[in-house]
């Protein structure tokens, strides 16, 4: 993915206000490029996919005091990616757990976001029950060019990262398009960590990594272990 799609594309989970920590990162798993609506759904239930949320659980779980891992659909410009958000980290174990995850799975990009009330950039988030075909649709006719889905069991959980008050009004066009409910915003501030050169982002990577605590180093040498690999197996 590339980093101005990344910047646009978040995803959040349903606990949005109700958690203390600070900050949540976001980055995906995957290295296909942009797909189609429906190759994007179908990638939910992938390996893939399925690895990436077993391996931020066991990351987070080291990490966070109060993880919440999601997995979601990136939209961009009509088109998609699998991909996933974690919650509940402090602003500095975002950023290791974003290196760890961006630089295993190959990513140009992460994104973090820091919750705070004097933040310029607002996190939008709100529920349709409208099909992730038509939200496309929809973002097209508001002229809103990124935002993440969550599916859940009867709606999903729309989420935009505006940096801007003409985002912030595009994103309130969608809303009315998609006869949304659950307008919420939370101000924050916005870090993109990478390069649109994945070696060059995997330099990134490792600096942070490089200078992060012992027990972050640990994690990253067991990210390449056997045990590692197999994480998410028993769930495909």
């Amino acid at each position: 993915m590339g980093r101005t799609a990344l910047t646009a594309l978040v995803l959040a989970s349903a606990a949005l206000q109700g958690l203390w920590a600070q900050s949540i990162v976001f980055v995906s798993p995957s290295t296909q490029g942009l797909l189609t609506m429906s190759c994007a759904a179908g990638s939910l239930n992938s390996f893939e996919e399925l690895h990436y949320l077993a391996a931020a659980h066991y990351l987070a779980e080291h990490l966070c005091s109060q993880p919440r891992i999601d997995g979601g659909v990136g939209l961009w410009k009509g088109q998609a990616e699998n991909s996933g958000m974690i919650d509940g980290c402090s602003n500095d174990r975002a950023r290791e757990l974003g290196a760890l995850l961006a630089k295993y799975y190959h990513q140009k990009a992460a994104l973090v976001f820091d919750r705070n009330a004097a933040g310029t950039t607002s996190l939008v988030s709100f529920r349709t029950t409208r099909a992730l075909g038509i939200i496309s649709v929809m973002m097209t006719r508001a002229k809103m060019s990124g935002a993440t889905m969550i599916p859940h069991v009867h709606e999903s959980l729309i989420v935009i990262v505006a940096t801007d008050a003409g985002q912030r009004a595009r994103a309130r066009t969608l809303y009315s398009l998609l006869h949304a409910h659950g307008w919420q915003e939370e101000p924050g501030s916005t870090e993109l960590i990478g390069d649109d050169d994945r070696s060059k982002a995997r330099d990134i990577y490792a600096g942070i990594l490089s200078h992060a605590p012992a027990d972050v180093q640990q994690l990253d040498n067991e990210m390449y272990s056997e045990k590692f690999e197999d994480l998410g197996m028993k769930d495909h």
